[in-house]
C-alpha cells in the first residue's frame, strides 16, 4: 500500500491532500482506482505501437476474464470481485480513453466535449461515490458533474501538452484551432485561444456549482474530503483565468500553502454551510442532456426511481 499511496501522492497532489481525510478502507480502494486509471492513460498517452490493442485486452479481460487475460487489471481486481466498482462503468471509461489513441483528435461542439468527458471522468465519479459507500443512487448525477468539472479543468491546463500530442479538446464551434495554433502561440491567435479558454472555465464553473449540490449524498466523514477536493482542483481553472490565461504559458497548479487555506476555508463551509448536509433533489438534468442515451448514467442511473 505504501507504493500506491506514494503514486498518489506524486501524480495526484491534490486529489492526495483531500484523500488523507478518507478512512483507511476508502483511501485504499481510492487507490487502486486512481492506480488503474493511470495505467490506461499512460498507455493512451505514451508511444506505445500497440495501445489500441492493449486497451481493447483490457476491456475484455473486464467483460470476459475467464477468456482474455491483462496483467494491467491487477490493480483494479479487488475492486471487481469485490463489486465495489461497476463494471460497466469500469468498460465505459477505458472507451473514453480509447478515443484518445487517434493520431489527431478534435473535438466539433460542446455536446461531444461534455460526451468526452462523461466517458474519461464522469464514469470515474460514479465509481469513486460507490468507494466512498455512498447510499443514494441519486447522488451518482453529481458525481458525475464533479468528474466533468474535473476534465474540463484539465483541458483548459494542459492546453499545451495535448497540443504537443496533437489533441485540441476545444471545440470547434467556438474556435477552429489547431495544434500548430497553440503551439505557434501567435499573438493574432491567442486572444481568440483566450476567449475559448473563458468559455471553458465558465461551462466547469456549472459543473463544479452543481458537484457542490451534491455534496451532502456523501457519507460525513467522506463528505469533508470529497468538497476540499472540489475546492482545491477548481482552484486551477481559477488561477488560469486570474493569471491572464497563465496556460498558454505553463501548467498551473495549487501550491501547499494555498492546499492550506483551502482547509480553513472548506472546514468553515463545512461546519457553517448547512447546504453541505442537507439532500436536495435539485439536479439539472440538462447538464446531461447531451450524454449517450445508452451510458451507464442514463440508462441505469435515470430509471432508478
Amino acid at each position: 500500500m505504501k507504493v500506491k499511496r506514494n503514486l498518489l501522492k506524486k501524480k495526484a497532489k491534490s486529489f492526495y491532500f483531500a484523500s488523507i481525510f478518507l478512512s483507511k478502507d476508502c483511501f485504499t480502494n481510492c487507490s487502486q482506482l486512481y492506480n488503474f486509471c493511470r495505467i490506461v492513460d499512460d498507455i493512451a498517452d505514451n508511444n506505445y505501437k500497440n495501445k489500441k490493442f492493449l486497451l481493447k485486452n483490457i476491456y475484455n479481460s473486464i467483460t470476459n476474464p475467464d477468456l482474455f487475460k491483462s496483467k494491467y487489471i491487477s490493480e483494479i481486481k479487488p475492486l471487481i470481485k469485490s463489486n465495489i466498482i461497476n463494471k460497466v462503468c469500469l468498460k465505459e471509461l477505458i472507451h473514453g480513453v480509447m478515443l484518445d489513441t487517434k493520431k489527431k483528435i478534435s473535438i466539433l461542439d460542446k455536446s461531444e466535449l461534455i460526451n468526452y468527458a462523461y466517458y474519461v471522468a464522469g464514469t470515474v465519479g460514479i465509481m469513486m461515490a460507490k468507494i466512498l459507500n455512498t447510499q443514494n443512487k441519486y447522488a451518482y448525477r453529481y458525481a458525475v458533474d464533479l468528474g466533468i468539472a474535473m476534465q474540463l479543468t484539465n483541458i483548459m491546463r494542459d492546453i499545451i501538452e495535448d497540443a504537443s500530442m496533437d489533441r485540441v479538446y476545444y471545440p470547434k464551434v467556438w474556435i477552429k484551432l489547431t495544434s500548430k495554433n497553440i503551439l505557434e502561440n501567435n499573438s493574432n491567435t491567442i486572444k481568440n485561444i483566450n476567449k475559448a479558454t473563458e468559455k471553458l472555465f465558465e461551462l466547469s464553473e456549472i459543473y463544479y456549482k452543481s458537484a457542490f449540490k451534491g455534496i451532502a449524498f456523501l457519507p460525513f466523514r467522506s463528505r469533508f474530503a470529497i468538497l476540499l477536493a472540489l475546492f482545491v482542483y477548481r482552484q486551477i481553472g481559477r488561477k488560469i483565468i486570474k493569471n491572464s490565461f497563465s496556460n498558454l504559458k505553463k501548467r498551473e497548479i495549487v501550491s501547499l500553502y494555498e492546499k492550506i487555506l483551502f482547509l480553513f476555508k472548506v472546514f468553515f463551509i463545512f461546519i457553517f454551510n448547512f447546504n453541505t448536509h442537507f439532500k436536495k433533489y435539485q439536479h439539472d438534468e440538462n447538464l446531461h442532456d447531451t450524454i449517450n442515451s445508452k451510458t451507464f448514467l442514463k440508462s441505469i442511473i435515470y430509471e432508478q426511481k
